[in-house]
């Protein structure tokens, strides 16, 4: 009888523990995107789903030197947008771009001109690396992989 009691107890615990995990969400990251963000360094695996080597890098501290521009200024509201801001060297915008932001679990999805492309965040101090596959060669498919780093002021 013992056994059937402990059995019962042991089985309602394991019950109510995998009801409080299901019913609890991952902490929302999306308070950490919020704010001013620009890249420090990137680099993209052309055609790495294809088991492509091809690189193209831009190291930290090299972005200016190696890309001819300052680095990008990315802006993400509160409301779900975001924009981007490209500048030549001497200060002039170049390119304005934006859209829609969305984090999902540690997943930051981007929408431009209806293409929803996502990126695997990690959090470091003052920092995120953003890694996903993009068409970054213009061939027609995402399989080039993208991981960026990029500061919060």
């Amino acid at each position: 009888m013992k056994s059937i009691f402990f059995l019962k107890s042991t089985l309602t615990c394991v019950l109510f523990s995998l009801i409080v995990w299901s019913c609890t969400s991952p902490e929302d990251q999306s308070e950490k995107m919020l704010g001013e963000w620009y890249n420090e360094s990137l680099g993209v695996r052309i055609d790495a789903s294809h088991g492509g080597t091809t690189m193209y890098e831009v190291p930290k501290g090299k972005w200016e030197e190696v890309l001819k521009i300052k680095p990008i200024q990315t802006i993400y509201k509160d409301d779900g947008t975001y924009n981007s801001t490209y500048w030549d060297l001497d200060g002039t915008v170049m390119r304005e771009t934006g859209g829609e932001w969305e984090m999902v679990g540690d997943t930051l999805f981007l929408t431009d001109s209806g293409v929803r492309t996502g990126y695997h965040v990690e959090w470091m101090e003052g920092k995120a690396a953003f890694s996903g596959y993009l068409d970054w060669d213009s061939d027609g498919d995402e399989d080039d992989l993208y991981r960026g780093v990029q500061i919060k002021k």
